[in-house]
């Protein structure tokens, strides 16, 4: 079921990713903060993979929609989102370290 979330939330991303949309109320690289925060936690309780997998993956991810906005004519790859989604992706595992760790004790 977990796997099922997972894959609905990575489709719910890119399609809100490569959708032509006017300027959102919020900030933009706030967005990407919290779509690539929930992501590595998603993506690890579905696979159960090692910290380095998780954010490799979700690394891996965030560059595919940056690269995909870069040739659409409506949207913008950039530097500054990547480092957005980078730093959700750091947050989301931290918090998953700090899980296990109490969790361990």
């Amino acid at each position: 079921m977990l796997k099922i979330i997972f894959w609905i939330y990575t489709l719910v991303v890119a399609f809100l990713s490569f959708y032509p949309v006017p300027e959102t109320p919020t900030s933009d690289k706030l967005n990407h903060f919290i779509a690539f925060f929930i992501y590595p936690i998603l993506f690890r309780f579905s696979y159960k993979k090692g910290y380095l997998d998780t954010i490799f993956f979700s690394l891996l991810f965030g560059i595919f929609i940056e690269a995909v906005q870069y040739f659409l004519p409506y949207r913008s790859g950039e530097i500054p989102d990547l480092v957005a989604d980078l730093f959700g992706i750091l947050s989301g595992a931290f918090i998953l370290f700090t899980l296990d760790l109490m969790k361990n004790k």
